[in-house]
């Protein structure tokens, strides 16, 4: 209700003035029937011929629809997961919006992708998943953020309670009272018949119907057309309750939360638990939902999300889990290159320089205990180009969390070190007590090679060029940060 859909209108304008075609892809029929009206009202007065696909519509009309799309006929194509098999051509596709992003799988949301190389998408949610939060903070996908809500939106009220039918018969009655409406939320069709019998004896003068994807499309209608003319922004449902609140996702609990409330009247939102003694996972979803209920929440949710579910796969098809076998510097350094590569087509592009002391280099938790937070100062290291911007990302560390700890000094150390030889043609550092390796490249700057000859030619016992093109430092120095230090003075004297 923050006007995500106002950018998706005007999204697909742009594309229709340019000769293109649109789709939306929706995660439901109900969301899909409310999208194919808001933009017939939108474009009515405008020759775009907007059509839709799901499961409500006939196998003879649905053929019709995507030969008329295939011939170009069609402006903008609105339906579910039905539009993955229906035959479409998408070469003419300018773009796809994808509505609700976090309701699809990887593979569903990369089918058009890898059909249609050149296509634009827009992703619509108010709560993006891990993964794809993973991918704003890594600058692989352009992100915006609606912050302002509509005017006369009040944040809903949202309660964590333990389920007992007299709380269901007092927010129950308080919003009949009022003259609204309430849903109920019950994961389990089993369950949903016994539900309505109990909530009928506690509350007889209430009118009380079941809708689940199970029924037939005739009997959803009939309920959803008796609730309000098959519309899902209802203005006049304002109180929600959630039942078995600790097996839905953050995500879920989100979306289902901004059910209610969509007008000037006061939404409640009741997270109903069976017991108190939840699992610790369950426990903290429970409190960023309660914690996080002001308008414009959904951005906050999904970083919260982010840390209790880790970051998912780039590579991969899993949409959430933490990163245990690779550091998650390096990680982000691999990131980088692979994207320097693409941007510029430039194989020099790829060399990245390694930097190993074989010391501790890293953020600690108990210095930093956010992950979210240490994935910035990473990223932040990591995309730095010059040493005022190391020294501004130290000096803000500081401020934040204070003395910097050994494993940080040294990480900065690092950075810094990899920013000065960038360039020079020293592709990696491998310093141990015993030696220390500098690793030359073929296009190795004229200056330092003869630096590196001059040493050489001086002290042969200290220094000698392997036939690996390994600059070979015999510097007997057990002390890691003199070490350290030594390595650092002597590559800045030959750079």
């Amino acid at each position: 209700g923050f006007g995500k859909t106002e950018v998706a209108m005007r999204s697909a304008f742009i594309s229709i003035s340019s000769g293109k075609q649109v789709i939306i892809l929706c995660p439901s029929t109900v969301l899909s029937d409310q999208h194919y009206e808001s933009f017939l009202a939108r474009f009515k007065s405008l020759a775009v011929n907007t059509q839709i696909i799901n499961r409500h519509v006939n196998k003879k009309n649905k053929e019709g629809i995507v030969s008329d799309f295939n011939k170009g006929n069609v402006d903008i194509l609105i339906g579910t997961h039905a539009l993955f098999t229906s035959g479409i051509n998408f070469s003419n596709t300018g773009l796809l919006v994808v509505d609700e992003e976090h309701k699809f799988g990887i593979k569903q949301k990369d089918l058009i992708k890898s059909k249609q190389e050149n296509i634009h998408i827009l992703y619509l949610s108010a709560t993006p998943i891990p993964r794809t939060m993973n991918f704003i903070y890594s600058g692989l996908k352009e992100f915006s953020f609606l912050h302002t809500p509509p005017t006369n939106r009040i944040s809903i009220k949202s309660f964590l309670k333990v389920e007992n039918f007299q709380l269901f018969k007092e927010a129950i009655s308080r919003e009949v009272s009022r003259g609204g409406q309430c849903f109920i939320v019950q994961n389990d069709i089993s369950k949903m018949e016994s539900l309505k019998k109990n909530l009928i004896s506690i509350l007889p003068e209430i009118t009380i119907d079941i809708a689940h994807g199970k029924l037939n499309k005739n009997e959803i209608s009939k309920v959803m057309g008796d609730f309000d003319l098959g519309r899902l922004d209802i203005p006049n449902a304002n109180t929600i309750l959630i039942i078995d609140a600790q097996n839905f996702g953050l995500s879920q609990l989100h979306q289902l939360r901004g059910r209610v409330g969509r007008s000037i009247k006061q939404g409640y939102c009741y997270f109903l638990i069976p017991i108190p003694d939840l699992s610790r996972i369950a426990k903290n979803r429970l409190d960023s939902i309660i914690r996080l209920s002001d308008l414009g929440s959904g951005f906050f949710i999904a970083q919260e999300d982010l840390e209790i579910r880790g970051g998912g796969e780039i590579l991969g098809d899993k949409q959430s889990g933490h990163i245990n076998t690779i550091g998650i510097n390096l990680y982000l350094s691999m990131l980088k290159n692979a994207l320097n590569k693409f941007k510029n087509n430039d194989e020099k592009e790829l060399i990245q320089t390694e930097i190993n002391f074989y010391d501790s280099s890293y953020i600690n938790d108990d210095y930093l205990p956010s992950p979210l937070e240490r994935l910035k100062i990473y990223k932040s290291l990591n995309s730095a180009s010059s040493i005022d911007e190391i020294n501004k990302i130290k000096n803000d560390l500081i401020d934040r969390c204070g003395a910097l700890t050994e494993e940080i000094i040294n990480l900065i150390s690092d950075t810094k070190l990899a920013i000065n030889i960038k360039n020079s043609g020293i592709l990696k550092i491998n310093s141990s007590k015993i030696k220390t390796s500098l690793l030359l490249s073929s296009n190795l700057n004229k200056g330092v090679f003869d630096k590196i000859l001059t040493l050489v030619t001086k002290e042969p016992n200290i220094y000698n060029i392997n036939k690996e093109n390994k600059l070979i430092i015999n510097l007997n120095e057990s002390n890691a940060l003199s070490r350290r230090n030594k390595i650092t003075n002597l590559i800045n004297e030959i750079l």
